[in-house]
């Protein structure tokens, strides 16, 4: 196996297989490009159709006998130092879903994040697992939550000690990461596995002033997005495995359960080359990104009517450190929500953020910013506050009254997978208190589901969904966009 990180195995077998120009009779059907319409092709470029080839008689033979993706795959294990990698073309929404099988089967207790993203409940319906969920770090200060308390997951082994693994996010989608190895300390003890659901954390070990990575703190799984904070292309996902718990070969067929036997061939090649990119340059780069993150967060922080979150909420180990790159700042004192505060900044100043709801907006600095990028979200910003004090207030639609994010209860009561897949009906949402959800329903972002089914639903999430959907929310998944009824068991 390959150990040299200046080299690119897919991008190398890519290339070599453009040069031999060979005729095809089989897929992709387009034949790099030839057969697509010249309008795709003009706006999307030919290259990315010549690229989109198969591993199989394409960027290796057809016994992959140079072992391109392999090397590829092995290079990556290293460079994040994991014993294993594999590649996911598929999101980590996919490698959510490999990871619960990996642990666990069929009927089996997990303990699970329950600030985790949609797709981890999607793996719970998918695997028919019974969740314990371990309740996050409530901020009522910023209406969030942060990571997990160790306390958390040693009270909930304790109380399940059938549970197969626990899952948990971190970072969270505001940036906190939670003591990864205290946690991964208590569930060893407990001979249980640690999977981490890192998606937004791939970039951590490539600098020192990042928080430390799930891998290296004892997680046995980690899974990366690419595509988030490094280069790939969307979907670009990694899984990696660390682990005496989770056997290799298992970890391998889940693997291959969800993934595409027709892999995208620029996905995987972004995987390849943003592992190389940050292998070799990683501590400039995200140098730069902290650079430019933390003159960010020192000259919002400036502008009248906006708060930062900063350093100042790490206390404990469910609040253990911060990656820098991801700039939350509250605007509610400017009289406007988020979501017409975000929705001014696209129309008038040209400015798309990665996060608005009814008091926050957020903006993550990645590798593909700059000093020009900076200078744009700061004049778009006090441009935005100095339009929501001269008459955006008059505008606002503020439900009243609104329970926040951190005073949501509900109650597991049915498996996920029993109330999803099991007889439903739909109710108008203002009369669902008391039954039980058949659906997932997550305000996107940050998609963190605020109905699960197998819950009983409370007057709480009703109240909070009535009022961000007046104020402008979007719920990604549910029967009715709108959320004017809610699918609940029969």
């Amino acid at each position: 196996m390959l150990t040299d990180q200046n080299r690119a195995p897919i991008i190398e077998g890519m290339e070599a297989f453009q040069k031999k120009s060979a005729t095809s009779f089989s897929l992709p059907g387009h034949k790099s490009g030839k057969g697509a319409a010249e309008d795709v092709k003009r706006l999307m470029g030919e290259g990315v159709f010549k690229s989109d080839t198969s591993t199989q008689k394409g960027v290796d033979d057809r016994l992959e006998s140079q072992r391109v993706l392999q090397n590829a795959q092995h290079l990556a294990a290293l460079a994040w130092g994991a014993n294993h990698c594999y590649f996911s073309t598929n999101g980590t929404s996919l490698s959510n879903h490999v990871a619960f099988l990996c642990a666990a089967s069929p009927g089996d207790t997990v303990l699970v994040a329950r600030n985790s993203h949609k797709s981890l409940v999607a793996g719970l319906i998918l695997s028919k697992l019974r969740p314990v969920f371990l309740e996050p770090e409530a901020d009522a200060e910023w209406d969030i939550h942060h990571g997990i308390p160790a306390a958390e997951v040693e009270r909930k082994l304790a109380a399940h000690p059938e549970a197969k693994g626990v899952f948990i996010v971190s970072p969270t989608f505001y940036g906190v990461v939670s003591d990864i190895t205290r946690i991964a300390q208590i569930c060893h003890r407990h001979g249980k596995p640690l999977i981490v659901d890192e998606a937004w954390g791939p970039h951590f070990p490539f600098h020192p002033e990042m928080p430390p990575a799930a891998i290296h703190s004892g997680a046995d799984m980690a899974l990366g997005s690419i595509h988030k904070t490094m280069s790939g292309l969307q979907q670009a996902s990694i899984l990696l495995l660390r682990s005496d718990l989770i056997p290799r070969d298992r970890f391998a067929l889940c693997f291959d359960l969800f993934e595409s036997t027709s892999p995208s061939g620029p996905i995987l090649a972004t995987i390849d080359s943003s592992r190389r990119q940050f292998a070799l340059h990683g501590t400039e780069l995200v140098s730069r990104m902290l650079r430019l993150a933390r003159a960010a967060r020192e000259t919002l922080s400036t502008i009248g009517g906006i708060r930062v979150m900063g350093r100042e909420v790490l206390r404990g180990d469910a609040r253990f450190g911060l990656d820098e790159t991801k700039v939350l700042f509250d605007i509610s004192a400017l009289g406007v929500t988020g979501y017409m505060a975000e929705d001014w900044m696209t129309a008038e100043q040209n400015i798309a953020l990665e996060l608005s709801d009814e008091n926050h907006l957020m903006a993550v600095v990645t590798v593909g910013n700059d000093e020009q990028d900076l200078q744009k979200l700061i004049t778009a910003v006090r441009a935005m506050a100095d339009w929501a004090r001269r008459e955006g207030a008059s505008k606002t639609l503020r439900a009243e009254p609104m329970p926040g994010r951190t005073a949501l209860t509900s109650d597991m009561v049915m498996l996920p997978a029993e109330a999803f897949f099991g007889p439903t009906e739909h109710v108008p949402l203002r009369q669902a208190a008391g039954r039980i959800a058949a659906e997932m329903v997550s305000p996107y972002p940050p998609g963190i589901p605020r109905l699960i089914p197998g819950e009983r639903i409370s007057q709480s999430q009703v109240a909070f969904l009535q009022a961000s959907m007046a104020m402008g929310a979007f719920a990604l998944e549910p029967s009715d966009l709108s959320l004017q009824t809610v699918r609940v068991v029969a």
